[in-house]
């Protein structure tokens, strides 16, 4: 059977001090095509890290570059636009796959072929204590790694046809394109997860200031971010509409009745 090719794409924004890790994590996974690496107008030792990759591994790695920095919405799409794979995974510079966590990838979605997403489990490292001792904490969790973007990997066709991250300067002021994307799909199509513990997944190495603070300080601890405001908020849910409208003009292609979460459970053979 001819499984679908798969490419993943690694946004770099001043990620020296992460990026080889990141880009060693992929280069172990026999189901990934090439890398993408496109970086963001990065000001620290970034660019040159790529072009050192890129000579160690020129048939794997694939180097693009944004003429200034555009935040990490345009540099995924850039990446998914230039690649011509079947799949595109998209993982974060400062995060790392777990070994043969994308093994199984191609074949879930080539037997699963109305699947338009694929997450991985997000598991936490070094997570601050006042997290991880919450007993809230597995709740939470779920619902960050049903919003991120680094644990997500697509069918390109519809990804493409979403019009990709939302590129609003909202988003890239506050984050959440990457929720505003996945809700859309989510509420439209059949998303698959992998979050049981059996499956590998993404090792999310956490630190202050992290994006995910401002979601676990807000379930776990009732802290709000005050920039994001109602009006902030429902710019967001008419984004994911807007998605969602997109998708719906495609909904006789996807042609699947079965939308939403799907968790999956592997059975390998032995």
């Amino acid at each position: 059977m001819n499984l679908p090719t798969l490419d993943v794409i690694i946004p770099c924004y001043n990620a020296a001090a992460t990026l080889d890790r990141a880009v060693h994590s992929v280069l172990s996974q026999t189901a990934c095509r090439h890398i993408i690496l496109v970086d963001d107008g990065s000001s620290d030792d970034t660019p040159t890290i790529i072009t050192k990759l890129c000579q160690e591994f020129p048939k794997k790695l694939i180097s693009l570059s944004m003429p200034i920095n555009g935040g990490v919405a345009k540099a995924r799409n850039y990446g998914a636009l230039s690649s011509t794979a079947d799949l595109v995974a998209f993982l974060d510079a400062d995060d790392a796959y777990e070994p043969s966590a994308l093994d199984v990838v191609p074949s879930v979605f080539y037997f699963m072929p109305n699947l338009s997403l694929l997450r991985l489990a997000l598991r936490p490292v070094d997570l601050a204590a006042r997290y991880a001792e919450h007993p809230e904490l597995a709740k939470v969790w779920d619902i960050l790694q049903m919003t991120v973007g680094g644990n997500m990997i697509f069918r390109r066709s519809v990804f493409l046809a979403c019009g990709g991250f939302p590129q609003d300067e909202l988003f890239r002021t506050l984050g959440g394109e990457d929720g505003a994307l996945g809700i859309a799909l989510a509420e439209m199509t059949a998303v698959g997860t992998l979050f049981d513990d059996t499956h590998k997944g993404v090792l999310h190495y956490c630190r202050d200031g992290m994006h995910a603070e401002r979601l676990l300080d807000a379930y776990l601890f009732g802290k709000h971010d005050p920039r994001i405001t109602p009006d902030s908020a429902a710019y967001a849910r008419t984004t994911t509409e807007r998605i969602k409208a997109q998708l719906a003009a495609i909904r006789p292609i996807i042609n699947e009745d079965a939308i939403g979460r799907r968790p999956l459970i592997l059975e390998y053979g032995k």
